[in-house]
């Protein structure tokens, strides 16, 4: 055993890094390609907003400048767009900085957390890494949250419950009536976690209204982020939307000047055209259906989604579908990380271009791996 190997921590030693999905330049390099479509992490498929991207070089004479420490700027941005005051909203370096200082904050030894499986791997990452106390709860057999076996699982050592909705890597959602009854049935000192990180591209009505229900259960949070339909990725920066009282605590664990100068300008901009966000949502359904539909069409079951990613059982059942893809120059996500055996993969809906390439190199990869 080596020098610093004796001094981890006994519950860390079997731990996996996060593994995310591989970088275009990677694949490149690697194969050598010459172009190459990533499809595999839920970015949007276009760049960030015109007045965004501008608004970004005009900051970069700034960069000698720490940020604002208080995001000041951004505060007044969301105030506007949202029904909620300054003091219920902390920011983050992306939502997994977020999710983490939740943990960090009412989580010792001896405690527990909640989340779905398969779901987001950072919920147990985080439970293993701070005190070895994760509680996975199964999905239903419709890839959905079971709600009822998860608040069964709660119990006098639970502190958090982290509810992924959209669920990644399913896509699949609970209704607003699912969650009130869960609500009613956990201690209302117990911290309901949202993980919203899609929720801007949701059109089911029934999907739940946080801020609808916010006054009613002040142990319910929202995470959201400005990765995904906001195209802010590369910038790192999510927020967390909650009680005062629960916002003024996460203060005091976050690290200062946690959320970097471009990003705040970035996010500041962006938050504000909604116009645009509702032309994204309303171009990713169309794309999503067609998505659905061309891959159904090559024998693919697709689970349903209200995201901008379909979870694919591929017919066969062959891992050798991966790298016939990668070697065709398309990058997806293939699922043992989640948790998730065999020939299942995640797909994000790319430009109407990528998304026919995509099916074209599917047809053709199936067609060698089923032959």
């Amino acid at each position: 055993m080596s020098w610093i190997s004796k001094h981890i921590r006994e519950g860390l030693r079997g731990l996996e890094p996060y593994q995310p999905g591989k970088p275009i330049e990677e694949v490149q390099r690697e194969l050598g390609l010459d172009s190459v479509m990533k499809l595999a992490s839920n970015e949007y498929p276009e760049g960030a907003f015109a007045e965004v991207q501008e608004a970004l070089r005009e900051e970069i004479s700034r960069t000698h400048r720490y940020p604002d420490a208080g995001w000041h700027e951004l505060l007044d941005a969301v105030v506007e767009v949202y029904p909620i005051s300054r003091g219920e909203i902390l920011f983050g370096n992306g939502a997994n900085e977020i999710l983490e200082l939740v943990v960090h904050l009412l989580c010792g030894p001896g405690d527990e957390v909640v989340f779905a499986h398969p779901s987001f791997p950072i919920y147990g990452l985080l439970a293993r890494s701070h005190f070895d106390g994760g509680r996975p709860v199964p999905l239903d057999t419709d890839l959905v949250h079971d709600l009822d076996s998860m608040a069964e699982a709660v119990n006098d050592r639970t502190r958090v419950v982290f509810l992924c909705n959209p669920n990644n890597p399913t896509g699949t959602y609970f209704t607003e009536s699912e969650l009130v009854d869960f609500m009613e049935k956990v201690p209302s000192d117990l911290l309901v976690v949202l993980d919203e990180a899609y929720a801007e591209f949701v059109t089911a009505d029934d999907y739940p209204d946080y801020f609808e229900l916010r006054a009613r259960y002040p142990n319910l949070v929202s995470v959201r982020s400005f990765s995904k339909i906001y195209s802010l990725a590369s910038l790192r920066i999510g927020y967390c939307l909650g009680s005062e009282e629960f916002i003024s605590w996460m203060q005091r664990v976050r690290q200062p000047f946690n959320v970097n100068r471009l990003a705040q300008r970035a996010a500041s901009v962006a938050i504000r055209r909604q116009d645009l966000v509702a032309e994204r949502r309303k171009t990713n359904r169309r794309r999503m259906i067609e998505l659905k539909a061309g891959m159904e069409a090559l024998g693919c079951r697709v689970v349903p989604s209200q995201t901008n990613f379909y979870l694919v059982f591929a017919p066969g059942g062959s891992e050798a579908l991966f790298d016939g893809l990668l070697r065709a120059g398309v990058i997806v996500r293939p699922l043992r990380g989640f948790g998730v055996s065999g020939s299942a993969f995640r797909v994000n809906v790319g430009r109407d271009d990528e998304n026919a390439a995509f099916l074209s190199a599917l047809r053709d990869v199936l067609a060698a791996v089923t032959s």
